[in-house]
């Protein structure tokens, strides 16, 4: 009986060096949500009503869908462009970044005290900074993906994939930019004082009495996850021209959504209007 090979590139993908890099990071995030899942429900310390560890939890959760996302996309790419060396260079900065960013965040928690918008000391200024730049350099590489799937005539996908991938990556980094600046320039995820005790939405802890710049931050950095699956899901049905028209307008429909609530919070108007008790 002859031996069994496995090659991941019958399947469409293939590894190369970025792709294990953001494999690597799946993984060591995936590990990461989990060890902030176990604390938070050991640890009962608090930071403004929320447990310290929820912070940590919810970045790591991020950060492993990020970096799944880019594992996937990369492993569509042809051999030629899959093996640039800058992609790879990408792919390493952004690793380095995400794991400067989740063990500052977890730091942070261990002290009880805030990560973000924390600038009370030249220490903590400089952090912050190198967090910003951080964010910076993780929204980026999905940016720079995307116009190597551009570029790719033979990525390994129908018209729709490859349309939702190209728009989902590009535009979600354009859109993550303009909404994480603001929040970060503001030093505040709310435009206007929020009450002690104010209702909140269920999970995502989002504001429903003031401007929050959350909802829209969410929908830009989910248009990466959000497009390529719609693409994925049109090729199944539908002729390429078609599936590639339909993903087009979902892009379309996804930044107006974005710039809409980003104009909502810009305004002091939460998304939903909660009742104060």
């Amino acid at each position: 009986m002859g031996e069994i090979v496995f090659k991941a590139e019958d399947y469409g993908f293939a590894f190369s060096e970025a792709q294990d890099w953001f494999w690597a990071a799946t993984a060591g995030f995936g590990l990461a949500f989990i060890l902030s899942t176990l604390l938070l429900t050991l640890d009962r310390r608090r930071i403004a009503g929320e447990s310290v560890w929820l912070k940590p939890l919810k970045f790591a959760l991020s950060l492993f869908i990020h970096f799944l996302t880019l594992a996937l996309l990369t492993g569509g790419l042809s051999i030629e462009l899959r093996q640039r060396g800058f992609l790879t260079a990408t792919a390493i900065a952004a690793c380095v970044a995400a794991a400067f960013e989740i063990l500052y965040i977890g730091f942070r928690a261990a002290r009880q005290e805030r990560s973000h918008f924390n600038v009370g000391t030249p220490v903590a200024r400089l952090m912050y900074a190198f967090m910003a730049l951080g964010a910076v350099v993780l929204t980026l590489a999905a940016g720079i993906l995307g116009a190597y799937i551009f570029l790719d005539p033979n990525f390994a996908g129908g018209a729709g994939l490859r349309w939702g991938s190209v728009l989902g990556l590009s535009l979600g980094t354009l859109m993550t930019f303009i909404t994480a600046f603001a929040m970060g320039g503001a030093l505040s995820h709310h435009v206007g004082q929020e009450a002690a005790g104010a209702p909140k939405m269920p999970v995502t802890g989002w504001s429903l009495t003031v401007g929050d710049r959350r909802p829209a931050h969410f929908v830009a950095t989910h248009m990466m996850q959000i497009l390529p699956i719609a693409g994925l899901i049109f090729d199944q049905a539908l002729p390429p021209s078609v599936a590639a028209t339909l993903v087009t307008l979902l892009a379309g429909l996804s930044v107006l959504l974005t710039l809409w609530l980003f104009r909502q919070a810009g305004q002091g108007r939460p998304i939903f209007r909660g009742r104060h008790h």
